[in-house]
Parts: structure tokens; C-alpha cells; sequence
């Protein structure tokens, strides 16, 4: 068991085929279909990291990364997040441990993960 993801992504399609690569690798995983979601499944389980996509409705990957980094029992999971428009995230590049292109390699999804989780223990 490598440790515990929360994979957030309004797509269900891109959630389920992130969570067949993480079970391969050996990580239990749960998802939540927007920022609202993630931060109430974040609060009940903290997850040693979280692959948050920001386009998303109701609450977007932005918004959903600063709840988190103002949350004390939240504030040091690692975040990768995950957008097919990087450069959107310019200015708060500082909130994120990474950020991937979408789609991502599966490769560089895992190797990225696996440098969180070591970073935050």
C-alpha cells in the first residue's frame, strides 16, 4: 500500500481511469466529482495527497486548493493539480506541489505522486 489519494475531477471517465493507474500502483484511492465535494471527503479522511483537476462546477480546483491551504488539519496535503491550461495558474503556482498537463502521462502522474507523498512525510 502506497498511501491513500483523493482524485477530484468533474469528468467521471478521467476519475475512474486515474483510479485504475493509482490501484495498479498499489494506492487505495476515493474521488469527489468537484472542489465542494473534495473538501467534505478531505475533512472526513485526509488523504496523503490529493489530484485535483481545476475546471470544475460548483467549486473549482482553485478555490477548492485555498480552502485547503487555510485549513490547519488540511493545509500541508500535497496537491497536484491537473489542467489541460496551465498557464491559468501562473499566479498561484505556490499552492500546488505540481502541476500537470492534461492528459497526463501515467508515468509522470505517478512519479509526481510518488515526490508529494515523500516530500510530505
Amino acid at each position: 500500500m502506497s498511501g491513500y489519494v483523493l482524485i477530484v475531477d468533474d469528468n467521471d471517465d478521467a476519475r475512474e481511469i486515474m483510479a485504475l493507474i493509482l490501484a495498479h500502483a498499489g494506492y487505495m484511492t476515493s474521488q469527489a466529482r468537484d472542489g465542494a465535494e473534495a473538501l467534505a471527503s478531505a475533512r472526513a479522511r485526509p488523504p496523503a495527497a490529493i489530484l485535483m483537476d481545476i475546471f470544475m462546477p460548483i467549486m473549482d480546483g482553485l478555490t477548492a486548493t485555498q480552502h485547503l491551504r487555510r485549513d490547519c488539519a488540511l493545509q500541508s496535503i500535497p496537491v497536484i493539480a491537473q489542467t489541460a491550461q496551465p498557464a491559468a495558474l501562473d499566479n498561484d503556482r505556490q499552492l500546488f506541489f505540481a502541476i500537470l498537463q492534461k492528459p497526463s502521462n501515467p508515468q509522470d502522474l505517478l512519479k509526481t505522486l510518488s515526490r508529494a507523498l515523500a516530500a510530505s512525510r
